[in-house]
C-alpha cells in the first residue's frame, strides 16, 4: 500500500513509518489553494492508495492536546454563500481508508465523528458556531481533491489552540508537543 502523507507545513512533520506501507510525504503549503494544487500534483505523480493529512487545528469544543480523526469537512468560505449547487461539505466516512483510528479526546479513545471547518482566514472568536470540532486552513480542499481523484482520505489533527484563548505564538509553542504526541499516536494505533 502506498500512503501519501500531506502536511501543510514542514514544522508539522515527524518521522512516521507504517509497517507494510510505502510512505510518500508532501508539504502542501497553507491555505485551500496551495493545499489543493500541491496535493493534486502529488496524487498525479505518486498514485497513492490513500491520502493521510496530518496537521494542527484550533478548537472551541475540545482540549489542547486532543487528537481528532476527521472524516467530515466544511468549507467555511463557501458555507456563508446562500447559493445552491456549491460544494460546501464533504463526508469521507464512506471512503475506505484501511485503518480504523480512534480520536483521543481528554485522554480517552472516541469513535465519535469529527468535523473540520476549513477556510482561508484565521478564526479567533469562539462565539461563532461553525458547526465543527476544529478549524484549519487546508482539510476541506484536500478532501475535495481526493474525492475528485477517487482516492480515500483521512485527516488526523492535533489540537494546538483554543479559539479566543490562544495566539499564533501559542500554536508555535505547541508544535513540539504536536509532533511528539502524534508520533506516539501513530505508533500505538498503526
Amino acid at each position: 500500500m502506498k500512503i501519501l502523507i500531506a502536511y501543510a507545513l514542514k514544522e508539522e512533520m515527524f518521522p512516521l513509518n507504517i509497517e507494510g506501507a510505502e510512505i510518500v510525504k508532501v508539504i502542501t503549503g497553507m491555505g485551500k489553494t496551495q493545499a489543493a494544487a500541491s496535493l493534486a500534483f502529488a496524487i498525479a505523480e505518486h498514485r497513492p492508495d490513500v491520502v493521510l493529512n496530518i496537521g494542527t487545528v484550533g478548537t472551541y469544543r475540545h482540549s489542547v492536546g486532543d487528537i481528532l480523526v476527521c472524516h467530515r469537512f466544511i468549507d467555511r468560505d463557501m458555507q456563508r454563500l446562500p447559493l445552491d449547487g456549491i460544494c460546501k461539505e464533504i463526508d469521507m466516512t464512506d471512503s475506505s481508508f484501511a485503518y480504523d483510528l480512534p480520536s483521543v479526546v481528554d485522554g480517552a479513545e472516541s469513535t465519535a465523528p469529527m468535523t473540520v471547518n476549513t477556510g482561508d482566514n484565521f478564526v479567533f472568536s469562539p462565539e461563532e458556531d461553525l458547526g465543527c470540532d476544529a478549524v484549519d486552513m487546508e482539510s476541506f480542499s484536500m478532501a475535495w481533491t481526493c474525492r475528485k481523484a477517487g482516492v480515500p482520505f483521512l485527516a488526523v489533527k492535533y489540537v494546538t489552540d483554543k479559539l479566543g484563548q490562544n495566539s499564533v505564538a501559542a500554536w508555535a509553542e505547541k508544535l513540539e508537543n504536536a509532533r511528539t504526541d502524534m508520533q506516539a499516536f501513530f505508533e500505538k494505533y498503526l
